[in-house]
């Protein structure tokens, strides 16, 4: 699965597990945690892709020690984390065992496909439905500096998805209109990405006020409340 999925799923099971749990996770946590397990990119060729950061007996202990350490909130983060495998196995396979065995499991429905591109525009369309519902939405509404912290999934968005075409020899503008399946994956992206730099906006908005007013009590409206 592409970012695009990985991220948005992320975002509803961890928002909806924090919500069962009563734990706030905030909304850039939310959307990072699906996103990390493809942070191997990074690491090429030292890491090869898909392998040791989408095993299970790699992911559940660090789910573990992360859900032991920050409770409720770890646990949600976790979930998140472990969404990218579930996601990966729809569409694809992944090596579970990895690295005591190389057999990988999964329905491996395609990509791209009509599945792969269900699951990954339809998680965009479910999450702007609950942003606007847990009150998310005020984050690239209005100014906060919490905004800022947008910027960690749409540095890590965008790099990632250079870097692997880089590493792939692909073109990013001729793989985007290659096929209509990649097409409509591709726009996803694009507003995916443009919602969270109207995000990091709004933070810079916030912290420029702040500067320019220390002293000047904050409104309402720039407080924005937000459901778990």
């Amino acid at each position: 699965m592409f970012l695009l999925g990985h991220s948005c799923w992320s975002y509803l099971i961890s928002k909806l597990t924090g919500r069962k749990l009563q734990a706030n996770l905030s909304a850039w946590l939310a959307f990072l945690s699906g996103i990390l397990p493809d942070f191997d990119i990074y690491f090429r060729p030292i890491l090869a892709h898909h392998t040791w950061t989408h095993s299970i007996l790699i992911l559940l202990p660090i789910s573990l020690i992360l859900s032991i350490r920050f409770g409720r909130v770890g646990i949600a983060f976790s979930i998140g984390i472990l969404s990218h495998l579930l996601t990966d196995s729809l569409v694809g396979t992944i090596p579970v065992l990895y690295p005591f065995s190389d057999q990988t499991i999964g329905l491996n429905l395609g990509i791209p496909s009509i599945a792969d591109t269900t699951l990954e525009t339809g998680a965009l369309f479910a999450v702007l439905l609950l942003a606007y519902n847990n009150k998310d939405y005020l984050l690239i509404t209005r100014p906060n500096k919490k905004s800022l912290w947008l910027i960690v999934p749409l540095y890590a968005l965008l790099t990632l998805s250079v870097l692997f075409a880089g590493d792939n020899g692909i073109s990013l503008a001729n793989f985007a209109f290659s096929r209509k399946a990649f097409t409509l994956i591709t726009i996803g992206h694009v507003i995916l990405a443009g919602l969270l730099a109207l995000g990091v906006v709004q933070g810079t908005r916030a912290v420029i006020s702040e500067v320019r007013h220390p002293n000047s009590p904050r409104t309402p409206s720039q407080i924005p409340t937000t459901k778990p």
